[in-house]
This record gives structure tokens, sequence and C-alpha cells, in this order.
């Protein structure tokens, strides 16, 4: 049977005579993976053809495996990261692929990265670090406008009440008519949130659109995996306490914002001002930020450096400098060992 998708169908012809470059067979492999528990839709390749694409996956899977160490990866940051790449094919095939005519644009960013983006109907989005972003050209021929966010962005949404805006990440998706607002998203953090600076946007997790959330300026939506302890959802919390539901697999909780003393600026959208305002953190939580940041990799040698708490506000600093902050409130050695690439122990 022809599958029903031309694009993906000769994308897939083209891998299976070994013609196909990294990017596009990174979507087929992806594309197989993600639907090998859907029958509805692979069987409408043929069966030789799918085996032939799973013999390929697992010899590319063995060719990648290192044997030169690597961090620990826990099993709920393996189970997150799988989620990720599953939710960014899915959504991607079914809003961007089915539509051929669209013309798709993805910005994928490193670590130490910012960057501007305006969208044909004006909205305009600051896309942070380790971050990617997918969108079509044009919305003239959409009842919606919908993007894919996978990381952490501001989006200042141009008003159009006939046709709604809507972000889809890993775990939250956002619906709007024109507001501002940050989302950040990030597979190796335990909370996902959405900061509402003006206007009002309906939020919900990732697959319970009968559990809506509405929210109002210098409020944000606190999503915080169920087998994470549950007191980082109550980080950063002023004298209100939030709102917590219990929803399947996940805690939720809408909080009211924390605002920079320093000039009022929500902490949620201070990396746009280079600042990074630190309330009682783990170190290994500061250290993503940090790589995210300055483009670097920071490693930690030591269980018990990784789960000191600081306290901090930086802006504009040093990285140096800030670790040698750091190191003078709770002590730890710093080793550099390579360009850009740097121990705590």
């Amino acid at each position: 049977m022809e599958h029903h998708n031309p694009r993906l169908q000769n994308l897939i012809d083209k891998y299976l005579k070994g013609k196909c470059n990294e990017e596009e067979s990174e979507i087929v492999e992806n594309f197989f993976e993600s639907f090998s528990s859907r029958p509805d839709i692979l069987d409408q390749l043929d069966p030789e053809k799918q085996h032939e694409i799973k013999r390929r996956i697992q010899k590319n899977v063995l060719n990648r495996i290192s044997p030169t160490p690597v961090r620990k990866i826990s099993m709920i940051k393996l189970t997150v990261a799988a989620t990720v790449a599953l939710f960014c094919i899915s959504i991607a095939y079914q809003y961007l692929y089915k539509n051929s005519s669209l013309k798709n644009i993805e910005i994928n960013l490193a670590n130490g990265q910012q960057r501007h983006i305006t969208l044909e109907d004006g909205t305009k989005i600051t896309l942070n670090a380790s971050s990617r972003i997918i969108y079509p050209n044009s919305f003239k021929d959409s009842s919606k406008r919908e993007v894919i966010l996978i990381g952490e962005a501001f989006f200042d949404v141009a008003k159009n009440p006939k046709k709604p805006f809507i972000i889809h990440t890993p775990r939250m998706e956002i619906s709007v008519l024109g507001t501002a607002f940050n989302v950040r998203d990030y597979e190796n953090e335990r909370n996902a949130e959405t900061a509402l600076i003006r206007g009002k946007v309906s939020i919900w997790k990732t697959g319970h659109t009968d559990k809506k959330f509405i929210l109002n300026p210098n409020e944000k939506f606190v999503l915080s995996n169920a087998d994470i302890h549950n007191a980082d959802i109550h980080n950063h919390v002023q004298s209100t306490k939030p709102k917590v539901v219990s929803l399947q697999y996940a805690t939720v909780a809408v909080q009211p914002l924390v605002l920079s003393n320093q000039d009022g600026t929500a902490l949620e959208t201070e990396w746009m001002l280079k600042r990074m305002t630190i309330r009682d953190e783990r170190l290994a939580d500061i250290v993503l930020k940090l790589e995210r940041m300055y483009g670097v990799e920071i490693q930690i040698l030591s269980s018990k450096i990784a789960i000191q708490r600081f306290s901090a506000t930086f802006e504009n600093e040093d990285l140096d400098n800030i670790l040698k902050a750091l190191q003078t409130v709770n002590y730890f050695q710093i080793k550099k060992t390579g360009k850009n690439q740097i121990q705590l122990f």
C-alpha cells in the first residue's frame, strides 16, 4: 500500500538505498521508532522495508556506543529524553509533515547561544541556548498558529483573535491569542514552566486537554515529574501559597512570579538580560544553567558537592568569577581539563 505521505515515502526509499544524509537518516529512524507501537501507520510499509529499517537502526545504535566514560544518567532522565524524542517526531509528523505545501523551519541552538526570531505574523521570539524550535514559514492557510519548542523561549505573540497561537512542548501545551510569556521545558530539568508577563494564556499538561489552567499576568504554571521530589515545585514561592493539582504521572501548580529586587524583572525572564539569580539551589542545577549560558561542559566529581546549595545574583559576569564566588561560600576545587571543559571536586 502506498504511504499517504509521499514526501516521507520518498525519504524512506532514499534511506533504504543508503543515499540519505545524517539529518534525513535521523528523520526516518525517529519516525520508525516513534510509531513502532502504531501498526495502523507502520503497516503501510511492506514487511521487508520495516525489517531493513529496524536492522539499520540497530546497526547505527551499536556504532554510536562509545567505550569512553560518560556521565551517569538516571532512568528518570532516560525516560524524559525518550519522551522528548517521541514527542518531537510525532508532533512534527502530525502538524508539519502532513501538509507538504508548507516549508517548515527548524532552528537548533547550542549552549552559549541565543537568537531573536520574527515569524511571518509578527510574533517575536527570543530563543534561549540549547533549545530547538520548529514552525511553518506561513500561517495563512491554517486555522491555528502552531509551533514546537524543546528548551526555552520568550514569546511576544501578535494578536489575532481568529487564529490562536499554540505552543507544543514535551510536557505542556499553551494556547494564546496575543500576549507575552516565557516557556521553559528542558529534558534535563525537573520542572517545566510557563511564566505569564502580559495578557492571558490557557495551558495544560500534554495529553490532558480536560484539565486546563488559565494564567493571569505575573503567574506561572509549573509542572513537575511525579517521581521527582515534590519540594522542587515549591521553590521561588513568595507569600502566596501555590495552587497544587495532582495529575497522572505529574504534579502541577500555579504560582506567583518572583520579581527581582533590583528592577522588578521576573526571575523567569532574567536570562534575556544575561542575569542569573540563584535562590537556594543545588550546585548540580546551577551547573546546568552555567553550561547553557556560557557554552561549556562542567563535570561535578563529588556527589557531596553536587547537593551543596547557594543563593546569589550574577549579571554579565565572567564564568571564572561566578565559580570563584560560589567556591567562597561552600568550598570546592576547580580544574580546567580542556577548552570549555571544567571539573569541580
